[in-house]
């Protein structure tokens, strides 16, 4: 694949008026999403873990919208005093940011940013690559973010998962639960408390049944984090071992 960087649809007119500021840039790692293994990779893991009317909503590109907003809504703030939320100032930061490329979603679709089509991919993309393979360590901010989220949402109703581990997306739920996550973030942040942040986390970071039961499918599909393993000669010694 390729890495390129890119520049977010930052205005300059807010930093002109500050009298400073900065265009952020972020680089956006391109992988052969088009490509046949890939698509049959994509399609494989959303048959083992999606439910199929969603399927249509699916969409590798609207990651790539998403973390727009994600990168975005680092800069909105609060600005000060977040350094005193010590170790957990990281997981606090990044789902914040998070949830905020969620809470937008309507605001940006009435501005025609996005169509509703859209906005639909969005949601249902970021639910299904939200699910890991397995629960992570506290030192990985991103990764135990994901699991606070899903809790939550599952919490909310806004995300089900059956006994068979398929997921599906309240479409109606997301934006609202993203919205009501996000106030308490900021109220978090806004505490300046370490002990405040803690509480948050431990209150959220769950592991949960529905997690585990998604989390087997796709290890059926994939093991690999990132990326395409093309192992033609692995492949074969494996399937010829015992001939």
């Amino acid at each position: 694949g390729l890495v390129i960087a890119q520049n977010l649809p930052n205005n300059d007119k807010m930093s002109l008026k500050l009298g400073g500021g900065r265009r952020n840039v972020y680089h956006r790692q391109v992988r052969m999403k088009n490509s046949p293994i890939e698509k049959a990779k994509t399609q494989q893991k959303l048959d083992v873990i999606l439910k199929p009317d969603l399927h249509k909503y699916y969409n590798t590109e609207a990651d790539h919208w998403f973390t727009i907003g994600h990168e975005n809504a680092h800069s909105l703030g609060p600005n000060f005093g977040t350094d005193l939320l010590g170790q957990y100032k990281d997981i606090i930061e990044e789902n914040k940011a998070d949830m905020a490329a969620l809470a937008f979603l309507n605001i940006l679709t009435d501005e025609g940013v996005y169509t509703e089509e859209q906005k639909k991919q969005i949601l249902t993309t970021y639910a299904v690559n939200n699910f890991l393979k397995a629960k992570p360590h506290l030192s990985q901010a991103h990764r135990v973010r994901s699991v606070m989220q899903n809790f939550y949402f599952i919490k909310e109703g806004a995300i089900i998962v059956d006994n068979n581990g398929i997921i599906n997306v309240n479409l109606d739920k997301m934006i609202p639960t993203a919205n009501k996550m996000l106030t308490e973030i900021i109220e978090v942040q806004l505490s300046q408390d370490i002990n405040c942040s803690k509480e948050y986390i431990n209150n959220y970071f769950y592991w949960t049944d529905e997690m585990d039961r998604v989390a087997k499918n796709l290890n059926k599909t994939d093991k690999t984090l990132n990326g395409i393993i093309i192992s033609p000669l692995a492949d074969y010694l494996i399937k010829n071992s015992h001939s």
